[in-house]
């Protein structure tokens, strides 16, 4: 790497604004807690399937694999995936399985994400004229 891209020439520490900082920074297991929660948010179905969730108090397996345009199987496995990484809850109603955002933090983070998308398509001209719900 070249001297000066995006590193310090010399041994730089700034006492007043590290000091405050000492502590704060998530450690090692709350940081991989996190970065999983993200990876769960960063494949474009279960982007789609929280996006639908996120407009619904709840939806069912069929209902979400209408929406999103994909098998039930497949609808399945990412909602069990979405589960088993607390992004989505579940309730069942007899056989029935109906899904929902896990809790706001989620629906938070998902609507920040969607937002930022969304200002991108809108300020890129020819994005390809998708359909942007928000």
């Amino acid at each position: 790497m070249a001297a000066g891209a995006d590193q310090c020439e010399t041994s730089c520490v700034h006492p007043e604004q590290v000091r405050p900082l000492l502590g704060r920074v998530l450690g090692p297991q709350v940081a991989e807690d996190v970065a999983t929660t993200f990876s769960m948010l960063a494949d474009p179905t279960r982007a789609r399937i929280l996006h639908a969730l996120s407009l619904a108090s709840e939806l069912c397996v069929c209902d979400l694999a209408l929406l999103v345009g994909i098998s039930q199987s497949a609808t399945s496995h990412q909602l069990r995936l979405l589960r088993d990484h607390r992004v989505v809850a579940r309730r069942k109603a007899g056989r029935i399985a109906y899904y929902r955002l896990a809790d706001d933090h989620i629906r938070h983070i998902f609507a920040d994400g969607a937002h930022h998308a969304l200002e991108h398509h809108r300020q890129a001209p020819g994005r390809g004229g998708e359909q942007a719900a928000g």
